[in-house]
Parts: structure tokens; C-alpha cells; sequence
């Protein structure tokens, strides 16, 4: 209830010196490819992949003839980067408002610090998708790598349907219903002795599933006369299936269960021909996911510096990313959908 007027006009207000976000939510798979980012190199990135074995080896004996011919083996994938920009904007009447004895958050600071992480959180649903909204300018994503032609029918600037290593393998739930028998399907498919998947990803609810199948031996000890300190545990914090960890993340498609082979899947960045790199990591802006530095990858972004209008009395910059999500062996990459239970 609003106090009345003796208790307004007579204590003053109160503010929290922090932001508490309640907008932004998990996004593990951003955090997780771009800790590891390399440099974008030149115009474009062409990446030599062997497509079919050469002229076939013969059993000979004396005199035989042997082949003495060539056949092509290889060809060129073509990555080209991507650029997406966030903007902050302020206006000088607000900054001049903010920048009096009373100020308990600096505007200018904590705006920026905010929009970093709006722009994480957008990275992260580009990194979800196919790279074809926005004309096709947009950075590719999951939804575009771990496919078989069904939503892109070529990648890397080749077709799908002639290259067949740039399939991955795809798979639907049986009746709505995750198995781990599938689960080690999927596995077979995209797997040669070490060369193995090292990251599952899902969503939250999948994951759930995924944890009543592995349900826990439970063993509860009891001490006669201390029933106080009796303890049962049930759940898991972190789930591990055959030495890969089963992460969650609320930017998967619901009822979507990757297998991924990090290896390669990488980021290529590009930073912005000026301005510093940041970090969506912040101080003044508390409760989400970024407080944490797996999400927080340093050198994510470039701040550009502020801009200011012509004829108003404004500041606008940009955050701005760079670079390109390249998969080298998208055939090492599955993906299962329809998940609805367990």
C-alpha cells in the first residue's frame, strides 16, 4: 500500500543501486562457442573438405598393370562474416538529469552494461537459427549446420545432396518418447572411434526427461536415535551420458536434443575496424545468466564509441559482433526432435 502524505512528504525514497533484470534467460550455447573464437581471415574463409576417397587401391601381382590415374577429391566450403549491431541510445537532457548529487546508478554506465547483454541475448537466437533472416545477412546457426537439406539444401556454398558429409544426421523421437537406445543411435551415426560427439545441448524441458531416465541409486543411512539429521537426496545438477555432459538451454527448440562434436563447430570473429572490445559481463545489472563468465566471453563485441546527432541533442553507439558460426564436418552433428516425454 502507497504511504500516505505525512510519511511522502516528510522521508525520501529509496533506490537500489542495481538493476534487476527479469527479461533475459539462459542462453549456454553463445557462451560455449564463442570462449573459444578464432580470428576471421581475409574476404572469406575457404575450407578444404575430401568429399570421396581417390582412384581404388588394387591387388597386383608381376607384371600387372596399375592405375596410373587421378581423380578429384576435394573442394572449397566458402564462409563469408556476418555483422550485427545493438544500439544504445541516450539522450543528453537524461544524462544531464542523472549526472546531479542524487545520482545513486551512472545512466550512461548502466544502459550500456544492459543493451551487452541484449545483444548476447540476440546473438544467441541467431546462433539458433538457419543465417537466412534478415536477406540471408544474419550469422548461420544450429538450426542451419545440424541439417540434411531439409531446411537448407546447401551450406558452405555447396549442395547437400552432392556433398553428403555435409548432412547431419537427423532423427525424431519414436511416438513423442526420448530412449537412450535412440539417444546411442544418434551416436553410432555421427561417430568413428575417438572422433565422437563432447557436448549434448537441449531444452529445459527435455532435459527433465532425460533426467527420469537416468534415475539415481539412492541409499539413505540412518542413525539409531538421531532422526533430526536424516537426509534422502533425490535429482541431478548435472547429467552425464556416456562421458558427455547434457546441457541445458532455453534458447533450444523445445523437444530438440543436439549431439555436437565441438571440434568443429567454431567461431571465426571479425572485430569491428574501431572502437574497443567489451564484454556483456556487468556490474550494475544483476539476476540473469551474465553475472556468470561462461556467458560473459571477453572480446565478444566491439564498442564503437559514442556518435552524435547532427540536430538533436543525442548519443547513439553500437555494439557491434562480427565474424561467422563455421562447421567444418557437419555430418559429425545430430539432432533429434518431437521430444515429449520419457
Amino acid at each position: 500500500m502507497q504511504p500516505n502524505s505525512f510519511v511522502t512528504t516528510t522521508t525520501n525514497q529509496y533506490l537500489a543501486p542495481s538493476w534487476v533484470d527479469q527479461v533475459l534467460r539462459d542462453n549456454f550455447f553463445f557462451g560455449e562457442l564463442l570462449k573459444k573464437s578464432q580470428a576471421f581471415k581475409g574476404s572469406q574463409v575457404l575450407q578444404p573438405i575430401k568429399y570421396q576417397k581417390g582412384v581404388a587401391s588394387v591387388a597386383f601381382s608381376g607384371y600387372d598393370v596399375l592405375p596410373i590415374t587421378q581423380i578429384p577429391t576435394t573442394v572449397n566450403m566458402v564462409f563469408y562474416p556476418s555483422f550485427v549491431a545493438t544500439n544504445i541510445a541516450l539522450s543528453g537532457s537524461d544524462l544531464s538529469v542523472n549526472r546531479t548529487q542524487e545520482k545513486v546508478l551512472d545512466l550512461m554506465k548502466v544502459t550500456m552494461e544492459a543493451r551487452a547483454e541484449d545483444a548476447a541475448d540476440d546473438i544467441g537466437n541467431f546462433l539458433q537459427g538457419d543465417g537466412t533472416t534478415f536477406g540471408g545477412k544474419a550469422p548461420m546457426g544450429l538450426l542451419g549446420i545440424v541439417d540434411d537439406g531439409t531446411d537448407l539444401a546447401n551450406y558452405g556454398g555447396l549442395s547437400r545432396s552432392t556433398y553428403s558429409g555435409l548432412k547431419a544426421y537427423l532423427t525424431t523421437a519414436t511416438n513423442g518418447i526420448v530412449t537412450l537406445l535412440q539417444i546411442r543411435q544418434m551416436w553410432n551415426n555421427i561417430s568413428d572411434g575417438p572422433v565422437a560427439p563432447d557436448v549434448s545441448i537441449t531444452d529445459y524441458s527435455t532435459w527433465g526427461y532425460l533426467e527420469n531416465l537416468l534415475n539415481s541409486f539412492q541409499r539413505n543411512n540412518y542413525n539409531q536415535g538421531d532422526f533430526k539429521s536424516m537426509q534422502a537426496g533425490a535429482a541431478f545438477r548435472t547429467l552425464m551420458w556416456d562421458g558427455i555432459e547434457i546441457f541445458r538451454d532455453k534458447k533450444i527448440t523445445t523437444g530438440y536434443l543436439y549431439l555436437l562434436n565441438m571440434r568443429f563447430l567454431r567461431w571465426d570473429a571479425l572485430k569491428w575496424w574501431e572502437g574497443e572490445a567489451i564484454s556483456p559481463k556487468a556490474v550494475d545489472v544483476e539476476g540473469n545468466v551474465y553475472e556468470s563468465s561462461h556467458y560473459a566471453p571477453k572480446g565478444a563485441f566491439t564498442w564503437t564509441d559514442w556518435i552524435k546527432a547532427y540536430n538533436q541533442l543525442t548519443l547513439n553507439g553500437y555494439i557491434v559482433l562480427g565474424g561467422q558460426f563455421i562447421c567444418t564436418a557437419p555430418f559429425r552433428q545430430a539432432k533429434m526432435t518431437g521430444i515429449t516425454g520419457s
